[in-house]
């Protein structure tokens, strides 16, 4: 295996995964809720959709790039309006540290939350239109098409950033969790509604407009 691709790979992956969007407040969200693990898990959701779209684009499977390209409206509107809906609720929902601690992690609700990441992902048709402007605009440097081995070692390094991005995120809110209050975990649940609500309303006028 190539190192030198794997590692592009990898800095190809956080770049898409680390800036700041609503995967990545979902996951603050429920490592301060839930702890390390439930919050790693969720992120994994993200990552199932990232090598998805990592693969199309690296591998140039056309019905991928036209149906991103004929349905990106719909897409958006229905991406737009998923975080709208979550964002209300979760800045409407009341929660207090005691009964978070005393309600147990379930595994359907930790599936719930790998959906719910999963699925803010890959209805979001600039994720995948990201990957091929990084491939595009890297294609020198990566050579997919030169050797077989080489678009899954990509996407393998896409992966690993993914993972590597959600352990530190994970790993550092929850580290922290024990510190906040029940006020401040109300006005960080409050606002986390707000912001997801905010991504929600841009996605929706960048569709509509």
């Amino acid at each position: 295996m190539d190192l030198s691709l794997l590692a592009i790979g990898v800095a190809i992956g956080l770049a898409v995964t680390a800036p700041l969007g609503p995967v990545n407040i979902l996951v603050i969200r429920s490592a301060i809720r839930r702890g390390f693990g439930v919050a790693f898990l969720a992120g994994l959701g993200a990552v199932v959709a990232d090598v998805l779209y990592a693969s199309a684009a690296a591998y140039g499977v056309s019905w991928v790039s036209h149906l991103a390209a004929d349905y990106a409206r719909p897409l958006m509107i229905a991406g737009g309006v998923l975080l709208v809906i979550m964002g209300v609720w979760l800045a409407r929902k009341r929660i207090e540290i005691a009964v978070v601690e005393a309600d147990e992690p379930q595994t359907a609700k930790v599936i719930g939350r790998m959906l719910a990441a999963f699925g803010l992902t890959i209805s979001n048709p600039g994720e995948f239109f990201a990957f091929i402007a990084i491939f595009g605009a890297m294609s020198g440097l990566l050579n997919l098409h030169g050797d077989a081995a080489r678009p899954p070692t990509v996407i393998t390094g896409v992966a690993i950033g993914g993972v590597l991005w959600w352990l530190f995120l994970s790993f550092l809110v929850s580290r922290f969790r024990n510190r906040i209050s029940d006020a401040a975990l109300g006005r960080i649940n409050r606002w986390t509604g707000v912001l997801i609500a905010a991504f929600g309303f841009a996605l929706l006028l960048e569709a509509l407009a």
